[in-house]
């Protein structure tokens, strides 16, 4: 900042800064007339300050009200208060509850809503949205958490059993072999690596789910595949080319679910300054038939690349025209 104003009950200060960087800070005392309120028959009124600027930041989950899961985990303290350096996980975890609030319209409150999330890992996030639904809107759900480590999976599923939380549930396996359900109404996929967030998005799709939210991870496949003369001045910079492959590959997984009949956006997670990885792709299912566009083609072939989800709906024939 090049500008900077404070004022206080003793007075006000100005401090600025020149384009070469010179700081000149100009301050002016308040009469001591001004500095308090008028005194009262019994004496000198007390010298308060204004407070009224520093609005305190609201969250899906209030800070100082304490929540179980959130105290186990190590995020808040007995009294509510959140742990210092677990501030970040505090922040994502109400940052994604504002996603999930987003979309409460597309769930139903008359019937159980069945939510998927692969690659729980620790489930922070599951818990919350099991507290949030279930417990802070009421809405009828059953929430399954899936992962791959069996000592995360069984603490999991010792405090969902402590908590009371019923619809809860927690099992070790695989994305893309799991055949435990029929239908879905929302997936969630946080952080599963590589070409696992794939798998889960072609199985939401396959199972009809109403929204999809995604965190993808480890985008590695088309840093290895993609391949393009015109780029390659670009490409030469390995550190660019990564980020880049990142990026290409959410933008076709978020192309392909369009193709599918989802209105899908790209947003931000969570700062970069907390995490790297803050692309969220939030996906939400349309009526109708979707638009006919070959753009995702040209680009494939662009860029010489074979995506993973690409291929699954080709095989499935729902994308006949790629990878060909």
């Amino acid at each position: 900042m090049r500008q900077m104003e404070l004022s206080s009950i003793k007075g006000t200060a100005h401090a600025l800064v020149s384009r070469k960087g010179r700081v000149t800070v100009k301050t002016k005392r308040r009469q001591a007339a001004g500095c308090c309120p008028a005194a009262d028959e019994g004496g000198a009124a007390p010298i308060r300050a204004v407070l009224s600027h520093n609005r305190k930041k609201k969250y899906v989950l209030e800070e100082g009200v304490p929540v179980p899961f959130l105290v186990d985990l190590g995020v808040m303290t007995e009294s509510g208060q959140v742990v210092r350096s677990r501030y970040d996980k505090f922040r994502q975890i109400n940052r994604f509850l504002e996603f999930i609030e987003d979309i409460l319209p597309r769930l139903d409150k008359d019937r159980e809503n069945t939510i998927l999330d692969f690659g729980c890992g620790k489930s922070y996030l599951t818990f919350a949205m099991y507290y949030y639904l279930k417990e802070l809107k009421g809405y009828p759900v059953k929430i399954i958490g899936l992962d791959l480590k069996k000592d995360v999976i069984a603490r999991c599923s010792m405090l969902a059993e402590q908590y009371g939380f019923d619809h809860l549930r927690f099992y070790t396996g695989d994305i893309a072999s799991y055949e435990g359900v029929n239908r879905v109404d929302m997936v969630v996929t946080l952080h599963a690596c590589d070409t696992a967030t794939d798998y889960a998005l072609y199985k939401a799709v396959k199972w009809g789910a109403k929204v999809i939210l995604s965190v993808p991870c480890c985008q590695h496949e088309l840093n290895g595949q993609i391949c393009s003369e015109v780029l390659e001045p670009v490409l030469g910079y390995g550190l660019l080319k990564e980020r880049m492959a990142a990026l290409i590959t959410d933008g076709i997984r978020a192309q392909m679910l369009e193709r599918q009949g989802y209105r899908t956006q790209i947003l931000e997670f969570i700062d970069m300054e907390h995490t790297p990885k803050n692309i969220l792709i939030r996906a939400v299912k349309q009526e109708g038939e979707p638009k006919e566009d070959d753009s995702l083609d040209r680009l494939v072939d662009f860029l010489h690349v074979q995506p993973t989800l690409c291929r699954l709906f080709e095989e499935e024939g729902g994308s006949e025209d790629l990878l060909t």
